[in-house]
């Protein structure tokens, strides 16, 4: 039986099968730790890794394979959690080998998988650890082995030993610029490859109790800064309440100035208007005493005159009442046209100014004019009274 690495040939007299044409392979699949899980065998064709088939093995590790002559094949055996292991076999025999005799003993061999680390280069396991093929010396099968399981073992000790000082350094690095929480994830990766390294285990439940210190301390300064700002808060409310009430009293001041300004404007248009309006009013009045004079002396000659003249004087009042009616419509009207031009020239520059105290002003101005017309009116009323 073969053993890859540890190479042993079996008897080359072994009973050939002479009733299953073809090569045969048999053997065993194991590990070096634990059971099998999952464990397979593929078989490729080397001149085209064409996946040629792919076989199981039972609960024992057993497996049995069918091969054709005249071929060039590689196995790859795997099982979850272990590094798979390759093994070419080379199939080709001389044509007048199997013309004289097509039946060979089984190839039986031993197949020992190792167990993956982590952080650990597989690479080495992507070469091929031997080699089965036809000896002609032999008119069988022989074999040799590239690499053997102690050598095996050797190159993963290898690996295993010198990524585990790498992670020593890094952790320590990470350790003196203060990150300790990247050191221990740094230890234990490395406590994952050598489990029984006391130091090791000593030093991250130390980098974890100081982890746990940092943290109560971070904590305690978080609140103290918390207390520190709400004092600095509680402090600071009289000054802003103090500031508010300022701003406030600035603004109402301010208010206050402006509706002076705009009372002050108020008034002083209202007196322009006043007098712009005043001499209309002298002159209305100088006509009212031209009249009455007038008015007065036609009266005066009727009374002479005697009744049989005081018919036609009554006509002739008729008639001048209804002239002065007339007369009075026009002056209204003319009036009534002049009051309105005055309230559009008023208003017209009022329109100009922006604001609710332009509309306040406007209000105010028009509600004198209105006053002043009324009291015009009041005195025309009076006089046509007077004159009837």
């Amino acid at each position: 039986m073969l053993n890859f690495g540890l190479l042993l040939l079996t008897d080359i007299a072994c009973a050939k099968n002479k009733e299953i044409p073809g090569l045969q392979v048999e053997g065993k699949l194991r590990t070096d730790e634990g059971g099998l899980n999952g464990a397979i065998i593929e078989v490729y064709e080397a001149d085209s890794d064409e996946l040629n088939q792919t076989a199981t093995v039972d609960e024992t590790g057993k497996f049995a394979l069918q091969l054709a002559f005249q071929h060039d094949y590689y196995f790859v055996f795997k099982n979850r959690g272990c590094y798979s292991k390759k093994l070419l076999l080379n199939a080709v025999i001389p044509e007048k080998v199997l013309k004289r005799d097509p039946y060979f003993p089984p190839i039986k061999i031993i197949v020992t998988l190792f167990r993956e680390m982590p952080e650990i280069d597989p690479s080495f396991s992507e070469k091929p650890v031997g080699k089965i093929f036809y000896s002609a010396e032999l008119d069988n099968f022989d074999s040799e082995s590239y690499f053997n399981d102690k050598q095996i073992r050797e190159k993963i000790d290898e690996e295993v030993a010198a990524t585990y000082q790498k992670k020593l350094e890094k952790a320590k690095t990470l350790e003196d610029s203060g990150n300790l929480a990247e050191a221990v994830s740094e230890y234990q990766t490395a406590t994952s490859l050598k489990q029984d390294d006391d130091i090791v285990l000593k030093k991250i439940a130390s980098l974890k109790e100081q982890i746990i210190k940092q943290e109560e301390k971070a904590t305690q300064a978080e609140v103290a800064g918390k207390e520190s700002m709400d004092k600095q808060l509680i402090a600071a409310s009289p000054e802003t309440a103090d500031t508010a009430d300022n701003a406030l009293e600035t603004q109402a001041n301010q208010s206050a100035s402006v509706q002076k300004t705009s009372g002050d404007t108020i008034t002083n248009e209202t007196k322009n208007l006043a007098e712009q309006t005043r001499p209309d009013s002298a002159e209305t009045t100088a006509q009212t005493a031209e009249v009455e004079p007038k008015k007065m002396f036609e009266d005066s000659a009727q009374k002479v005159t005697g009744e049989t003249e005081k018919q036609e004087a009554i006509a002739a009042t008729e008639n001048t009442k209804t002239q002065n009616t007339e007369q009075e419509k026009a002056q209204s009207s003319s009036i009534d046209g002049e009051e309105k031009s005055l309230a559009q020239a008023s208003i017209q520059p009022l329109e100009k100014r922006s604001g609710s105290g332009i509309l306040l002003i406007s209000g105010l101005m028009l509600f004198a004019l209105i006053v002043l017309l009324w009291f015009r009116r009041k005195a025309k009323q009076k006089d046509t009274a007077e004159n009837e």
